[in-house]
């Protein structure tokens, strides 16, 4: 299943090792799901992993992080970006995500709040999941 991960999901996995947005992740690391992902929305994961509350209470240090997110992107299925569509929503940091979906043929959008992501991704056929619909889809699956 190919995915893209919204930042929040990302987050929640590196500041909690349990719970289903870090299974997510361990399956995206043990090349379970294929994880979608552009130059832009790698640098968005980057720029909010690394602020100080997150690292705090992830107990990560930076170079951790860094390790962890270098793994990410050596897994991920590389995006350009080529045909936009935006405006999409109303915040453009969904937009990115959207956009690296819609050009990657993504399976689904994983966030933990879905219903930013909703109404656009209808457009295009795309699945809007929360990381537990995400486990029970690719349980489903196997």
């Amino acid at each position: 299943m190919r995915i893209v991960l919204d930042t929040s999901v990302l987050i929640a996995a590196l500041r909690s090792s349990t719970g289903a947005a870090a299974e997510n992740l361990r399956l995206v690391l043990l090349k379970k799901l294929t994880i979608l992902m552009d130059y832009k929305l790698s640098c968005g994961y980057r720029d909010v992993a690394f602020r100080a509350e997150h690292l705090s209470v992830s107990g990560k240090t930076q170079e951790e992080t860094t390790l962890l997110l270098d793994m990410l992107e050596a897994l991920a299925e590389p995006v350009l970006v080529v045909v936009r569509h935006t405006p999409l929503s109303q915040d453009a940091n969904d937009d990115m995500v959207l956009e690296v979906a819609i050009n990657g043929g993504a399976d689904a959008i994983v966030a933990n709040n879905t219903k930013h992501f909703r109404e656009p991704a209808k457009r295009f056929n795309l699945k809007v999941l929360t990381p537990a619909e995400l486990l029970n889809e690719f349980r489903k699956r196997r």
